[in-house]
């Protein structure tokens, strides 16, 4: 299996707390969508160790969960091992400037990254700096961050 969508599925946490283990065992999996699923911070908790294990992955989609801060804490370092990762959705879930921070720490160390969305998380005016000084380190083809409780919008389209 390459690909494997399970997209506006109202799955929760309690869903993605049961696929867990078989998507740990898809160690050939290019693409993985599971966004829109309302899994919160306990279902994106479980699947990080399921997702550190996706070595081959190249687009991984975790949107509109809201997975909030401690969440995205708890999956930066399973993203981290994703060198091959060239896209990454995890927009709209309310990761705070936390999160954002913790995001940004991973993304230096994703060299293949070229699409990165992280728009519509609150990230404030902390998470922006932190993900300034991130992505200098990398050559971006997109990038999307769209903050609107802090009135800071910061729309970027970065050409190789």
């Amino acid at each position: 299996l390459a690909a494997l969508s399970f997209n506006d599925n109202d799955i929760r946490s309690e869903g993605a707390i049961a696929l867990a283990p078989a998507i740990k065992e898809l160690k050939s999996l290019t693409s993985l969508s599971i966004g829109s699923n309302k899994i919160g911070s306990e279902g994106a908790i479980a699947l990080a160790p399921a997702i550190k294990e996706l070595k081959s992955l190249i687009s991984l989609d975790i949107n509109e969960n809201n997975i909030g801060s401690e969440a995205a804490i708890a999956l930066a370092p399973a993203i981290k091992e994703l060198k091959s990762l060239t896209e990454l959705y995890i927009n709209t879930n309310n990761i705070g400037s936390e999160g954002a921070k913790a995001l940004a720490f991973v993304v230096k160390e994703l060299k293949l990254l070229s699409k990165f969305d992280i728009r519509d998380n609150g990230i404030g005016s902390e998470g922006v700096l932190e993900l300034a000084q991130a992505i200098k380190a990398v050559s971006y083809t997109h990038l999307r961050a769209h903050e609107t409780e802090a009135e800071l919008v910061c729309r970027l389209l970065l050409e190789k």
